[in-house]
């Protein structure tokens, strides 16, 4: 994160930063609710908890709530621009969608259990794989946090790492459960299938 944050504050301040953000997530991690799911406990501690920590970090010391949300935006795009960078080797191949189409449905069952995630099935085949996502871990955890406003910057990772990707592959979205929507699509095409 430090890293993250240096690129887009000046360093001193990035540094003070780091070192409240923290202190904030040991804070967060003493009090917090653990769950029984090792994945959710993952998603949490891995995933919220060092953003969460940092939108809350940041809140304290910005009187706008726009300019909190875009430095978080930022800072957490840079900090996982390296899943895109391992998206982008991956996706080189051309059997790129074929490892899509075999593992998402095995790691989205392992990964996102359904204790914190309701997903429907939509489509496995050679031409896509489709799923919508009705309920998120993601956004009932930030919503018992007081931020979900926090979510859609979650739902842009998804975005950074598998847009334009890959020739191999063409990723699409119409909407997310944390912008409003009443479901999260994804949908993940074969552009040989087209």
């Amino acid at each position: 994160m430090q890293v993250a944050l240096i690129k887009n504050l000046p360093v001193d301040l990035a540094e003070e930063v780091n070192q409240r953000v923290i202190a904030r997530i040991k804070k967060i991690e003493r009090e917090r609710e653990k769950y029984p799911q090792k994945a959710l406990e993952k998603h949490f501690g891995e995933n919220i908890l060092p953003i969460l920590a940092l939108y809350l970090v940041l809140k304290e010391d910005h009187s706008s709530p726009e300019d909190v949300l875009e430095l978080t935006r930022k800072v957490t795009e840079e900090m996982y621009t390296i899943g895109r960078k391992r998206m982008a080797f991956i996706g080189q191949f051309p059997f790129f969608y074929r490892v899509i189409q075999k593992l998402t449905p095995q790691m989205m069952k392992s990964a996102f259990p359904k204790e914190g995630f309701d997903i429907e099935w939509l489509e496995v085949s050679k031409k896509q794989v489709v799923f919508n996502m009705h309920a998120c871990f993601y956004l009932d955890s930030l919503t018992k946090y007081g931020v979900p406003e926090l979510t859609p910057v979650f739902c842009g990772l998804d975005d950074l790492i598998y847009d334009g990707v890959s020739p191999h592959l063409r990723w699409q979205r119409t909407g997310t459960l944390g912008r409003g929507d009443a479901y999260c699509d994804f949908r993940f095409i074969n552009p040989q299938e087209e």
